[in-house]
């Protein structure tokens, strides 16, 4: 295979991942669509701990080198980071109400923003991708850890 079409194979896969199998490129609401997307996934594969450390990782990379082909800092199509927030929030819980309300203070908190969310997103490249929606998934985990 010729250097060029590894590129694009590699450049179509971070584009795949990045914007969550695609979802991220729907006009409206990529990050409502992506999180619910993700809940879904996450409510069928229940993810442990060091498999979401381990996406975190990987997020880090894909946010990284998707911002290069958009050419946009944390652009909307970029929903990975929705996907890692989403299983942060919903980690460990059990029933489909608990994944509800963890899909709705995640979003809520995610589209809030507020601080110190809000400051996250200044972190360079994928870190600053990444890091807002992890802590809007720690604090939703965080409320819901306090009824469930």
């Amino acid at each position: 295979m010729n250097m060029m079409k590894k590129t694009k194979l590699k450049n179509g896969l971070i584009k795949f991942g990045a914007t969550g199998f695609y979802t991220g490129f729907l006009p409206y609401f990529p990050g409502t669509v992506g999180s619910s997307a993700a809940l879904v996934l996450a409510w069928f594969w229940r993810f442990s701990l060091w498999q979401i450390l381990l996406l975190v990782i990987i997020g880090v990379y894909l946010c990284t080198k998707a911002e290069m082909l958009f050419k946009q800092h944390d652009s909307p199509k970029i929903v990975f980071d929705e996907f890692c927030g989403i299983f942060v929030a919903v980690w460990g819980l059990t029933t489909l109400p608990q994944f509800l309300l963890g899909f709705l203070f995640f979003r809520l908190l995610d589209i809030a923003k507020p601080f110190p969310i809000n400051k996250l997103q200044a972190l360079p490249r994928g870190w600053g991708v990444m890091a807002d929606d992890l802590l809007a998934g720690a604090l939703a985990r965080l409320i819901l850890a306090i009824f469930f």
